[in-house]
């Protein structure tokens, strides 16, 4: 027997918001494939999909599942007597994840996939009836001190904050399961000084602040990195909060602060006897998350924690500010290139920064350093000497230190020092101009610029301003003048381009200027996904407000599972309900048995007003 007619009448029955939290609480193999409610069943009735319900399910709502096929096996659909208020709920939540069908119909599919996952895990109807073995976590154990959570909570936003910065730096390399490659999060963490760079990775991932295809920042990245530390805090918790599997949030509603985490998680499969460990592993890792940005400090729940948890503070809802220190007045740069920061600064403030130097150490209070390097990717990206001493002077409440001064005036001499325009020729695609010739003779014999096939014409191939330019002195590539760009870029050369060129880099452009802007990508997988939900939910509320279209189906189903159904008909104004088993359907009419009466009725399709399956 099939429970899909049960399953079916009951997905037919549900208005949009049932429907879609049934879609998105239930693995949809080939969404693209359902287009009414019976199609939807036979999804939702697959082997897999139905283990993946199951592993999901606490205790009560399993034990009523296993009270049925404990007192009769996994016949024909049955209704589950409801005998109290608890039940009555279990059997609620049941219906909405699909377990069970229409009036409470236990579905055949459910209730063999049930007995094979209890007996895969050596566990019985009897001993989930017997409760759990260890008591529930108590709520009267005496508070933490959980004060020092803005620790945690600053020192994770501004890891974040640099993580982003990076992502649209340097892309992140994906591995084949699309997660972010070990070998590029290792250079971020020594680049960063950022332990553990991963799990921020998908903190930002989830809070929509970087795309899941490539993990560029997304506009409400850039949003974000404007805003306050509350309003970064806040993005980040709530986005931490939903990676931790809502069923041990749902135990979570007696937490209060200072009250413990770890007992509730050690709980967990005492609730959830059919846990997977995949879902364990997801608590171990959001448990870590949230100590990390300070929901709870040393286990035990902060008060800006709980009150993220219970969705009491949110970026429209904050009553007041979350007690972050104030803003710092400025930094302290050192003469050996080291950089203070005594405390938070503001978006503006940070982000000058964070064009100049390096962390070394992130925290309240952070330190940070200036280098060749770093102040060379600033003249890469179009400052010139004069606007980073301007910076430095707005940020130093000590000024600028001779060595730091020093360093920007030597880069100043050497940037822009090659200058790289298209050329049309019959030979050439590129010019590189010189300002010195030893820096020439160093580019031609540089190997790691051998691809760009750099040549000194001979003196009639010349450009004839060329020809008499002695100070000037120029080599010719046959590659395009952005790619010869980003090439030396890359090579760390002091290079720039003629008249607003933008260098090539992996198939996008970068703008050599201050302010470039985060290109487009593609939409994350996440919001395909949702997408598809969303269109199948509309096929299947599309299909059944235009009525029972589905008949013969749903007859062709009942005759191959030899199902009994209450079959209602209208023939000449009168209308009537059998009870009867489909025997065949042809030529547009049903040919079943009433067992009731004993005859053979033969009854036109046309005419059924309406189908229920019988137990």
């Amino acid at each position: 027997m099939s429970g899909t007619l049960a399953l079916s009448s009951l997905i037919a029955s549900l208005d949009r918001a049932s429907l879609d939290a049934l879609v998105r609480s239930r693995r949809v193999a080939v969404p693209a494939s359902v287009n009414d409610s019976l199609d939807l069943a036979s999804e939702l009735l697959k082997p897999e999909s139905i283990s993946q319900a199951l592993t999901l399910l606490p205790r009560n709502q399993l034990t009523r599942l296993a009270q049925a096929a404990d007192s009769e096996g996994a016949g024909a659909p049955k209704s589950i007597q409801i005998d109290d208020p608890v039940d009555d709920d279990a059997a609620r939540q049941l219906r909405a994840r699909g377990l069970l069908g229409a009036g409470n119909a236990e579905l055949p599919e459910v209730t063999a996939a049930l007995e094979a996952l209890l007996a895969l895990r050596g566990l019985s109807a009897a001993a989930l009836l017997e409760g759990p073995s260890h008591a529930s976590p108590r709520a009267d154990v005496e508070a933490a001190d959980t004060s020092s959570w803005f620790a945690s909570a600053l020192t994770s936003t501004g890891q974040a904050a640099w993580l982003l910065r990076e992502l649209g730096r340097a892309p992140a390399k994906l591995n084949r399961n699309g997660d972010v490659a070990s070998a590029w999060l290792r250079t971020v963490e020594d680049r960063l000084a950022i332990p553990h760079a991963g799990e921020l990775v998908i903190l930002l991932r989830a809070a929509d602040l970087a795309h899941a295809s490539d993990g560029l920042c997304t506009s409400n990245g850039e949003d974000w990195l404007g805003a306050s530390h509350d309003d970064r805090w806040i993005a980040l918790a709530t986005a931490a909060v939903e990676l931790m599997p809502s069923e041990l949030r749902g135990l979570l509603t007696r937490a209060t602060v200072g009250s413990p985490l770890r007992p509730v998680v050690e709980h967990f499969p005492e609730q959830f006897p059919l846990v997977t460990d995949s879902t364990l592993t997801a608590i171990d890792r959001a448990a870590g998350l949230w100590e990390r940005i300070g929901l709870t400090v040393s286990g035990s729940f902060s008060e800006p924690g709980i009150a993220v948890l219970r969705g009491e503070l949110g970026l429209d809802s904050r009553p007041r500010p979350l007690g972050f220190p104030e803003h710092a007045p400025g930094i302290y740069i050192q003469p050996d290139l080291s950089v203070i920061v005594p405390g938070p600064l503001g978006a503006t403030e940070e982000e000058a920064l964070a064009a100049l130097a390096l962390p070394e150490q992130l925290g309240v209070a952070s330190t940070l350093r200036i280098s060749e390097a770093t102040l060379s990717d600033a003249f890469h990206r179009g400052f010139d000497g004069s606007e980073i001493r301007k910076l430095l002077e707005n940020l130093a409440l000590t000024g600028i230190p001779q060595p730091v001064d020093y360093l920007i005036t030597t880069l100043s001499e050497r940037a822009g020092s090659i200058v790289v325009s298209p050329f049309l020729g019959e030979q050439w695609r590129s010019r590189i101009e010189f300002a010195r010739p030893e820096l020439r003779s160093t580019v031609l014999v540089d190997r790691r610029l051998a691809h760009l096939q750099l040549h000194e014409p001979e003196p009639e191939a010349l450009d004839p301003l060329d020809a008499f330019t002695v100070a000037a002195p120029v080599l010719y590539s046959r590659l395009r003048a952005d790619h010869v760009l980003a090439a030396l870029l890359d090579a760390r050369y002091p290079a720039r381009g003629a008249d607003g060129l933008v260098a090539a880099k992996d198939g996008r452009e970068r703008t050599v200027s201050p302010k470039a802007s985060a290109p487009t990508v593609a939409t994350d997988a996440s919001e395909r996904r949702g997408s598809a939900a969303e269109a199948l939910v509309e096929r299947v509320l599309e299909s059944a407000s235009d009525g029972p279209t589905d008949t013969s189906r749903l007859i062709t189903l009942a005759i191959r599972d030899r199902t009994r159904l209450s079959v209602s008909v209208e023939i000449r104004g009168e209308a009537r309900t059998f009870a009867i088993v489909p025997v065949s359907l042809a030529g547009g009419r049903m040919r079943a048995l009433d067992e009731t009466a004993g005859v053979e009725r033969t009854l036109p399709l046309e005419a059924i007003t309406e189908i229920t399956q019988l137990n």
